[in-house]
């Protein structure tokens, strides 16, 4: 079996990007070094990269893939931490995590792919609304 390569929404990922980077620059902070002309940013906090994260994938309003993910967040997170923030988030069951390696809110799985779940306890709350639609 040929393996499925993901192909990238370039445009998803140029909206996505550019309302994250808008969010990512509210949220940064930087040291006041006027006296030494060098500009000192602190990183985010674990919660402020999960922050962004869930806004990326409401913005999106589908599944996205780990490549996307990667272009998303590129000068802004690190990919080992994004690839850690996103394991937390499906451990405390808040993203759904599909084959392919996609991600995506619980609201946003299409029900053709209700199978293809990987945490399959997020799956009641996906199920639940489709039963109720």
């Amino acid at each position: 079996m040929v393996p499925v390569k993901a192909t990238i929404d370039a445009r998803l990922v140029a909206r996505v990007r550019s309302k994250i980077l808008k969010e990512f620059e509210t949220m940064r902070q930087t040291l006041d070094t006027e006296d030494i002309g060098i500009e000192i940013t602190l990183a985010l906090s674990d919660e402020e990269i999960e922050k962004l994260v869930m806004m990326a994938l409401r913005e999106a309003q589908r599944p996205i893939s780990w490549r996307e993910f990667k272009q998303i967040f590129a000068g802004i997170v690190g990919e080992d931490r994004l690839r850690r923030i996103l394991a937390n988030l499906k451990a405390r069951d808040i993203i759904v995590e599909l084959t392919r390696t996609r991600y995506s809110l619980p609201e946003y799985v299409p029900v053709s792919e209700i199978s293809k779940v990987k945490n399959p306890r997020v799956l009641s709350k996906v199920l639940r609304r489709t039963t109720i639609q």
